[in-house]
């Protein structure tokens, strides 16, 4: 009798245990169709091409406007360019405008600091830079949301002083406090960072570098075949070309 009763209860226990098993794999099919659906419906989406191939450098005199620079800033000499992109290896191109004139000798450098305190920049100097950032993708409004200060760090965004959004970022600098700004470029979908030269506190003379770097660069200007859009001026000293 004790036979008899525990063979059906064995048999009882291995149909219970196939059902359970049956119901672990129909779970488990309907589990990959979903999935299989989600992904179905998910649709391709375009590779994002940058505008610069990544780790390929522009030439400052491609995209930069140095008469423009000097027009807008009211100098009363002609501005340089000085690549400045061995400092910026994770740019795309990084280029300072030099203030033009004859620079003050010693003597005249020391009777300016006695009569204003400080000497400001002068001619040779470098007055503000531009740095090209074309290598990733990005767009104005994740750009904006990035816009955010730290503990240490005064950012904030800016509608007005470069003619569009920027994020202004102000650090001390002795008695002064010196904007840059960074901004994102929807015609070249390119970041562009301006900031003053060492000896620059004019944050009015910043801002206008930042609104004419915004201006004057097109995505015409921002290719490696673009052509010069001035003439580079040969070394001091270098030779004359063959003739």
């Amino acid at each position: 009798m004790r036979i008899r009763s525990v063979v059906p209860a064995l048999a009882l226990l291995a149909a219970c245990s196939n059902a359970a098993e049956e119901g672990k794999r129909e779970a488990q099919r309907e589990a990959e169709a979903l999935r299989a659906k989600e992904i179905a419906a998910i649709k391709p989406v375009d590779r994002v091409k940058v505008t610069v191939p990544q780790g390929t450098h522009l030439k400052c005199e491609q995209f930069m406007a140095p008469d423009a620079y000097t027009a807008a800033l009211e100098e009363l000499d002609p501005l340089t360019v000085r690549d400045a992109t061995g400092a910026m290896i994770d740019s795309t191109a990084s280029c300072s405008l030099i203030r033009g004139g004859v620079r003050p000798n010693a003597k005249e450098q020391e009777k300016l600091l006695k009569k204003t305190g400080r000497l400001g920049t002068l001619p040779g100097d470098e007055l503000c830079n531009i740095t090209l950032y074309c290598w990733v993708a990005d767009d104005e409004a994740k750009y904006r949301e990035r816009c955010r200060g730290t503990p240490t760090e005064v950012r904030i965004p800016d509608e007005s002083a470069t003619g569009g959004f920027a994020c202004r970022e102000t650090r001390p600098a002795g008695e002064f406090d010196i904007d840059s700004f960074k901004f994102y470029d929807a015609d070249t979908r390119c970041v562009i960072a301006v900031r003053g030269g060492p000896s620059m506190t004019d944050n009015d003379k910043i801002a206008t570098c930042a609104r004419i770097a915004r201006e004057s660069i097109g995505p015409e200007h921002v290719k490696v075949d673009a052509p010069a859009r001035y003439t580079v001026a040969p070394p001091e000293g270098a030779a004359p070309p063959a003739p």
